[in-house]
This record gives C-alpha cells, structure tokens and sequence, in this order.
C-alpha cells in the first residue's frame, strides 16, 4: 500500500506545535542544566562537544573507534555474545561528563529528547557492524522490579523498541528480571550471582537476536540473558549497549586505520 503524501501544510502545522512545545516546556540540557536550543539533541553545543570527544575514542584490541568496533570481551563470548556494539566508553568515576550524565537521565528522567538521542547514537553503530539489522529481533535486558518501580520506566525496553522502530526491526520482550541487588552495589565476583533472569517459553531456533542494555561492566547481566537466548535456540546473539565500563586499563590514543 502506497503511504499517503502529508501536504505542505500538515507539514508546517505539525513543525509549527513542536516549537511551541518546545519553548513551553524550556528543556535543558542533562549535562549541565543549561537551557538547550530547538537543534540540539538533549545536550547544549558546549557538552556535546565534550560527549563528541569522549565517542571518538578508540578500541584497545582493533583501533577503531567504539561506535565502529563490535569487539566483545572474554565473559561475553563464552556466553555466545562474539560480537558486542556500543557506541563510547563510560568514564567511570566521573558523575558530571556529558557521555555519563546522558545515561543517567535515560535511566531516572523519561525524556523524549534523550531517547531519541541515544537510540540514534545505538542505530548509527548498529549499522556500521550489522549488514541486513532488519532481520534481527530485538529484545532488551530487563531492569529490576525494584527500579521500575522506583523510576517508573524500563530505560532499556524503551531504548530496545526505539531501536528496533529505526532499524525496522521486530521488538520482542522475552526475559525477566530475577535480580535482587542494582549490580553497580554489587563486587565485581558477585554479580554474575546477581544477574538472574528469567526467559518465556519460546522457540528461537534459527532466530538472529540483538540483545539491548544501556551500559554493561563486566557483561555479566548481557551474558546471563544471551545464555537463556541461547538455550531457547538463538542461532547468533549480538550486544548492543549504549557504552562499556571494562575494567581493563585504558588509554586513548590516535586512530590508526587497520590493515587490510
């Protein structure tokens, strides 16, 4: 079925109510508070330039820059996770830099402007690694009752739907959270222990699936849910988070174009 053509005027009136929300609700910037103009994307022009600097950074195993590499890590590929997505490195240890403040406001705010933001960032570093993403199912890594509860949102159901809606992809909700603990409480040995979840019954032999979560340390949460992926009959599984907390000693350095 052929979409039908908004006319011009549609166009202009739907344009016209976006600015006047726009100047009726004075959103901010999530990073410094600052008022942010009608073309910035959650952050005003000076953090995003600094969150722009912090995503140009490369990977340590294969160069490239983060939003380009789909290098997991040793936790994550025995759990069938072999190729993980992010899009930059979250600084840890330092609570005001734009590229961590972002991920906080997705996961306490409920902005529409972040969400759009962050799930644009997810799609343009899912496409530089994925070839056909449309034919993958998305899913997510469920939060805690507790979180919903607190927050009032699953972040990362909302970050994976956004998704699959840019990518042209199915949205599936197949896991559940078992998890007593936030893992960022928790030691680094206990929260593989931490991370429980539950998977429906479902078959997904022969299914391609991304699996969706805002930022992952040690993967122990990704790759607790790719294993009941996996089980249920996933034929490939592949993360995709907006950044990585590795625990690896890290230093930026220049890109230096792989060889061929």
């Amino acid at each position: 079925m052929q979409k039908r053509k908004l006319p011009l005027i549609d166009i202009m009136d739907k344009n016209l109510f976006r600015k006047i929300l726009f100047y009726i609700s004075v959103p901010k910037c999530v990073a410094c508070g600052e008022r942010i103009d009608l073309d910035d994307d959650a952050l005003c022009k000076s953090c995003a330039v600094d969150y722009n600097e912090v995503k140009q950074r490369n990977c340590s195993r294969c160069s490239l820059p983060l939003y380009e590499c789909s290098c997991s890590n040793e936790f994550l590929e025995n759990h069938y996770v072999k190729r993980l997505i992010k899009v930059y490195r979250y600084v840890q240890h330092h609570d005001f830099t734009p590229s961590n403040n972002v991920i906080y406001s997705l996961k306490r705010d409920n902005r529409e402007d972040v969400l759009s933001f962050l799930s644009s960032e997810l799609e343009c570093a899912v496409r530089k690694s994925v070839i056909d993403p449309e034919k993958y199912i998305i899913t997510n890594v469920p939060r805690r009752r507790a979180a919903i509860k607190k927050y009032g949102i699953d972040h990362s159901r909302l970050l994976a739907k956004a998704l699959a809606k840019r990518l042209g992809c199915e949205y599936a909700s197949y896991l559940k959270s078992k998890s007593k603990l936030p893992q960022k409480k928790t030691f680094a040995e206990m929260r593989i222990s931490n991370a429980e979840f539950d998977i429906v019954n479902v078959d997904l032999r022969g299914k391609r699936i991304i699996i969706v979560d805002d930022i992952t340390t040690t993967g122990a949460s990704l790759g607790s849910c790719a294993a009941l992926l996996r089980a249920s009959g996933a034929k490939e599984i592949i993360g995709a988070v907006i950044a990585v907390a590795y625990k690896d000693k890290y230093e930026p350095f220049a890109y230096v174009p792989p060889i061929k």
